[in-house]
């Protein structure tokens, strides 16, 4: 699965040469990203100052030097809106068009390298028509986009937590008796430790609530399998197989759907508590700095700590966001694995088989 396109000879220039230009676009992006919070800061601030010249020179300005100040990523540059979308459209634009082809070069190499094994084998295997086409597509597409995902998502910690420790110093902690002291001063940090316990708890959580989805995702895959098999059997065969015969089949697959169904809504409903609770406990803690002292704390700074806390908590908890494209990465995973070990198994007995008639 992976050999086939990063050790390839023929294909390992432009995989590893690829994937290293699609990382660097993910981290300036990111790095853009943390630009234009300076946005928002100054509009929100301008919004609160009743400041309606520097409100619009913020949306429809434009200088070309300010420009490339954000392009060469100058860590004072405040972009307007029109400037940012000027820089980020055609990178994203970019982004996505060469995304595309690296899947797709990535589902070749694969595809090429499963029908080689399966050229080489006379077994009946169960779904491989599946496996050479929907398990291939989805492998690339969906590994590449956690990968590249928890690399955004770890250069944004590296980026945000620094500031987001920082804006920490504005919630009054102090009035906290919970809150741990050291040499009787409160712990610094308060918003990123609310982070990471919030990640660890979801974490947990998470876990408990939907350990038991990727075996029934690939059990419900399987099942659905056996049953277009036996439809296109039936519809070869020109005669058509009477209900009795095909529907009990279904129920199979109609048992395995509602369990997936019933442990499904168990981590819908986890997940949006969890979006609700961290969307608002950063709002909650940082608002009491905000109605004390809005001379120092001001709107601006406010939604720009708000920007800072979801972009922190975000990468964070990315595996618990994706937690459905993990359970059918892992699904597929483990389809791929039963499909290549059970071609390997019956070209091993194939070569045995040859190599007997030889000696006879």
């Amino acid at each position: 699965m992976l050999n086939s396109f990063f050790l390839n000879r023929s294909r390992m220039a432009y995989a590893w040469g690829f994937l290293a230009l699609l990382l660097t676009i993910s981290w300036y992006n990111v790095e853009l990203s943390s630009i234009f919070t300076r946005f928002n800061r100054d509009l929100y601030n301008a919004l609160q100052n009743v400041d309606g010249p520097t409100f619009w020179g913020l949306f429809l300005g434009y200088d070309f030097d300010n420009v490339i100040l954000m392009l060469t990523l100058d860590d004072k540059v405040v972009p307007t809106f029109i400037e940012y979308v000027s820089v980020i459209l055609p990178i994203s634009a970019y982004a996505f068009w060469q995304t595309r082809r690296y899947t797709f070069a990535w589902r070749e190499a694969n595809t090429r390298y499963y029908l080689g094994l399966w050229e080489g084998t006379s077994a009946q295997l169960e779904g491989a028509s599946q496996r050479m086409q929907e398990d291939l597509k989805a492998f690339g597409t969906t590994l590449y986009s956690l990968f590249t995902g928890f690399f955004s998502a770890t250069w944004t910690l590296i980026i945000f937590l620094p500031q987001l420790w920082e804006v920490s110093e504005y919630v009054p902690v102090e009035t906290f008796a919970w809150w741990p002291r050291i040499g009787g001063e409160p712990m610094g940090g308060f918003l990123v430790w609310v982070a990471l316990g919030l990640t660890i708890a979801g974490m947990l959580i998470t876990l408990l609530v939907g350990w038991r989805l990727p075996r029934l995702e690939y059990q419900n895959e399987k099942v659905e399998a056996h049953f277009r098999k036996e439809l296109v059997l039936s519809e070869d065969t020109l005669s058509k197989r009477i209900e009795s015969e095909l529907f009990p089949i279904f129920v199979t697959v109609r048992r395995n759907y509602y369990r997936l169904f019933n442990w499904s809504m168990g981590m819908d409903v986890w997940q949006t508590l969890f979006g609700l609770l961290a969307g608002n406990v950063a709002l909650f803690f940082l608002a009491n700095a905000y109605f004390e002292a809005p001379e120092v704390f001001a709107l601006g700074m406010l939604t720009q700590s708000l920007q800072f806390f979801a972009r922190v908590e975000g990468s964070m908890t990315y595996f618990i966001d994706r937690w459905p494209m993990l359970v059918g990465f892992i699904a597929v995973v483990i389809r791929l694995i039963e499909f290549e070990r059970s071609v390997g198994v019956e070209a091993l007995a194939a070569r045995a088989r040859a190599a007997r008639q030889a000696g006879e």
